[in-house]
């Protein structure tokens, strides 16, 4: 795989240290030696790539939200959304699924867990390789409205919560160790302030896999189908009600926006090879040479680096100094980056022609998993919402739980 651009953008590397920087070259090399060779493999089976983990793991890079203090990397933003840039060049289900593993553990443990909490589960990551999926997502709610959760938390005794409820496209449901479960207290009619999240094993009674994922794209997240009926010890529960509604929810934008970027870097990356060395019969002219070529691959790049900065500039906007700006960073990165894994994956397959529907080229399979970006919660129209909002002085809540 060949990469037309520098693995880091300059507006990233310009901010970043020589440690930082050597971070995101690890996973730029894991993502073109190891993984773009693997992905078609996995994607084909919509199979979990555990090699890929087990690479990810022997770089550190599943800690990259852990604090230093537990053996984790603990990267800032920037440094984060460029490791996961890279890793999506190379095998966007890995990118996404380390996206969910890593932020659960930042926003989730790290912001919303007790110093015992801390402490076991970010030694479980690191000590032990475990690995955590966010399960959110229910059948017949969606985050594009206010999301009604029908997931049952009834309490028992000892202060922990018989859960009850299905969820679906649960990423990492058959490779993870531990689900982020979030649901509503039994009896008290819904409501923000009613809201529990709990940590539950994936090895618990009462917890079962159903494998049905087999969409169109991102076929090795294994999105499965997850049902509950078992109980969280009070040791599992985090917070009190309606404590995850304080949650850095705009990491998990981040990192989405910079796997879809990552997957329309990917295509720009083969389809500037693959003009290059195609020619035009008779006459043996390359593709490149032609004007409605060069005018694609312009509008390509423009898009691309479009993407770059507005990355850049959500993971450099200060949550906790500048909350409406970084509100509108994330929003503008997410739902720009998403549609740019489109548009760029449908500009790659059209230079390509009929070449680039073949399973033997990845193309086919970029744009399958690009089409997934601009519904991946929060979904493109939610963001653009939220980002009119809050330009017009109005208060806006990118993702509402109820």
């Amino acid at each position: 795989m060949t990469i037309k651009l520098e693995p880091i953008p300059s507006a990233a590397a310009r901010c970043m240290s020589d440690g930082q920087m050597q971070l995101a070259h690890t996973a730029d090399r894991l993502a073109r030696e190891r993984f773009f060779g693997r992905a078609a493999g996995y994607d084909e089976a919509a199979q979990f790539p555990s090699e890929n983990y087990d690479d990810l793991r022997q770089a550190g890079l599943t800690g990259l939200r852990v604090p230093a203090e537990y053996g984790g990397l603990e990267v800032d933003p920037l440094t984060y959304a460029m490791c996961i840039l890279a890793v999506a060049r190379g095998c966007p289900s890995t990118a996404l699924t380390l996206t969910m593993h890593t932020n659960v553990l930042g926003s989730f443990v790290g912001g919303l867990g007790t110093p015992e909490q801390q402490n076991w589960y970010f030694r479980e990551a690191v000590d032990d390789g475990q690995l955590f999926a966010s399960i959110t997502s229910e059948p017949g709610a969606s985050a594009r409205e206010r999301f009604v959760l029908s997931t049952i938390f009834t309490p028992v005794a000892g202060g922990g919560y018989r859960v009850t409820g299905t969820k679906h496209f649960c990423s990492l449901a058959d490779a993870a160790d531990y689900f982020f479960v979030t649901g509503i207290i039994a009896g008290s009619g819904g409501g923000s302030d009613n809201i529990v999240s709990a940590m539950i094993r994936s090895d618990m009674s009462g917890v079962e896999v159903t494998e049905q994922w087999d969409a169109v794209g991102m076929r090795a997240t294994a999105s499965h189908t997850v049902t509950y009926a078992t109980v969280a010890p009070a040791h599992a529960i985090f917070g009190p009600p309606g404590r995850i509604l304080s949650a850095d929810w705009g990491s998990f934008s981040l990192g989405y926006a910079a796997v879809y970027l990552g997957i329309a870097e990917a295509a720009y990356g083969y389809i500037t090879d693959y003009v290059n060395e195609k020619t035009w019969t008779p006459g043996g002219g390359a593709i490149i040479n032609h004007p409605g070529t060069q005018k694609a691959i312009g509008e390509m790049s423009v898009a691309i680096q479009s993407g770059r900065l507005l990355l850049v500039d959500a993971a450099l906007t200060d949550r906790s100094a500048n909350p409406t700006g970084a509100v509108l960073a994330v929003n503008r990165a997410k739902q720009y980056c998403a549609e740019a894994g489109v548009s760029v994956t449908d500009a790659a397959m059209r230079l390509a022609g009929g070449g680039g529907l073949l399973k033997s080229s990845p193309l086919e399979r970029l744009r399958r998993d690009a089409l997934s970006g601009p519904v991946m919660p929060p979904a493109n129209d939610r963001c653009l919402e939220t980002i009119g909002k809050l330009e017009c002085g109005l208060p806006a809540v990118t993702i509402e739980l109820t």
